[in-house]
């Protein structure tokens, strides 16, 4: 059984999202059930209970590096117009460490499932700088294919 901390109320912090105020836990770092959130108290409920589920062995949500691998095969695969923007920003967070995908960007640049994919690389930053050399050079490619057609 795995030890998870509960959280309460007091744990949120207000975010700024392009001008629009969301909530996430101060000592969780991770994009997960709950955080960040609109509505703390709707949040809390749906974290606890998702911690409650991690103890007790029940937990299906794939971690950082799975995420990741998702979205880095989804931008080499699809046609959207979005996968260009994900591996230029995928790119850019891998070769320059001063650079960090935030929250807040242009959300009219992208559409679903590219929009969902975009917020969660601001919580996959250790994992981006992980990405390995083929594959960024693949989304390198994608990058100057498509910049060139």
């Amino acid at each position: 059984m795995a030890l998870v901390r509960l959280a309460n109320l007091n744990d949120y912090e207000s975010v700024d999202v392009l001008g629009r105020t969301m909530f996430k836990i101060t000592w969780c770092p991770t994009l997960c059930p709950g955080s960040p959130t609109e509505h703390p108290r709707e949040g809390l409920e749906l974290f606890n209970e998702w911690q409650c589920a991690v103890a007790a062995g029940l937990d299906n949500l794939p971690g950082p590096a799975e995420k990741l691998a998702v979205i880095v095969h989804w931008c080499l695969t699809t046609e959207s117009p979005d996968r260009v923007n994900l591996a230029k920003e995928l790119v850019k967070a891998n070769r320059d460490k001063g650079y960090e995908v935030g929250l807040e960007f242009n959300n009219k640049d992208y559409s679903e499932p590219g929009l969902g994919y975009r917020y969660e690389l601001a919580f996959l930053k250790t994992q981006i700088r992980l990405i390995a050399a083929a594959q960024v050079m693949q989304l390198q490619n994608l990058i100057q294919v498509v910049d060139y057609d």
